[in-house]
């Protein structure tokens, strides 16, 4: 059955299916036969093809799609049994539950969608557009669904800025307009209200590494107005600091994941610049008692 389908399996066999041209690689050269290219693009397309499966060519395209698996392994083996993993979920093609399935189908265009680089781009985008039309009729929508259709406009990928190179942290935007300078002027991007995080960058080398430069850090506080408007006065230590934090990085059409040396990781997306939004950054203490602001950050970088 589709809807048993571990997708984390699926997303592993997609990512690398679809993007590792974009990943850094080390060690040996493999140079792979026609065989073996012919059946990962076999099972690609079965793929896309089952992701939009209705009642009536359910169980022919997952017959499809499985054979496609099957003629990978055989002709390009399977190494960790990822593939072997997906034939056994998807059991013996039977269509039980028609929502579920479309759920299912709809999520693994998704995954594709998200993987996929250069060509494959527009592919995958109708395909998950057509997955989630196919979901609408079979369950039924409340807007999410039309929503996320609409989003995706004619799949025609955005103008691509290349990755490799430097970017500089520009914007702190936030869903709150605050004063933080307490200048009577208030903002949602508070980088505008502080003398800090101006040199703060992101290099990307060719070869899948690079390095964070963390040049400064603020320390925010603030006290409570007594007077009828309400508020509050902002007070804000800036200090400098030179941190570099080295990373190895890989990306899809839609976003750059950072692996740093310490084992943490950090998302990008891109829209013609890279942000990210974290829960929380922004966090001031109160000078009078034990309050605390906290506010979502998005952190916005431009390249140079």
């Amino acid at each position: 059955m589709l809807k048993k389908i571990s997708l984390q399996f699926i997303s592993i066999v997609f990512v690398c299916l679809v993007s590792c041209d974009n990943e850094p690689y080390e060690g040996e050269i493999i140079t792979e036969d026609n065989t073996c290219q012919s059946a990962i693009a076999s099972t690609i397309g079965a793929a896309l093809d089952f992701g939009t499966a209705t009642d009536d060519n359910y169980s022919i395209l997952c017959e499809v799609y499985k054979g496609a698996l099957q003629r990978q392994i055989d002709a390009c083996g399977d190494e960790d049994g990822s593939l072997q993993m997906i034939i056994d979920q998807l059991g013996t093609c039977e269509l039980e539950n028609p929502c579920d399935d479309a759920i299912a189908a709809s999520e693994i265009a998704r995954i594709t969608y998200e993987a996929a680089v250069g060509n494959a781009f527009e592919i995958a985008c109708n395909t998950y557009k057509e997955a989630l039309e196919n979901q609408i009729v079979i369950c039924g929508d409340d807007g999410t669904l039309q929503s996320l259709i609409d989003e995706l406009n004619d799949c025609e990928p955005e103008e691509v800025v290349e990755v490799v190179g430097t970017w500089k942290l520009v914007s702190w935007n936030t869903d709150e307009l605050r004063d933080l300078d307490n200048d009577g002027i208030v903002t949602n991007n508070y980088l505008d209200d502080i003398d800090c995080y101006d040199n703060e960058t992101i290099l990307f080398n060719p070869d899948g590494t690079g390095t964070m430069f963390l040049r400064s850090t603020a320390e925010f506080t603030f006290t409570p107005n007594d007077g009828p408007e309400g508020g509050e006065d902002f007070f804000v230590v800036c200090t400098d600091i030179s941190e570099d934090r080295d990373f190895t990085w890989t990306e899809t059409i839609n976003s750059v994941m950072l692996s740093f040396n310490d084992g943490t990781s950090l998302g990008l997306f891109k829209n013609g610049n890279l942000y990210t939004a974290i829960n929380d950054a922004f966090y001031a203490s109160s000078t009078v008692d034990d309050s605390v602001i906290t506010e979502r950050i998005t952190f916005v970088y431009e390249k140079l």
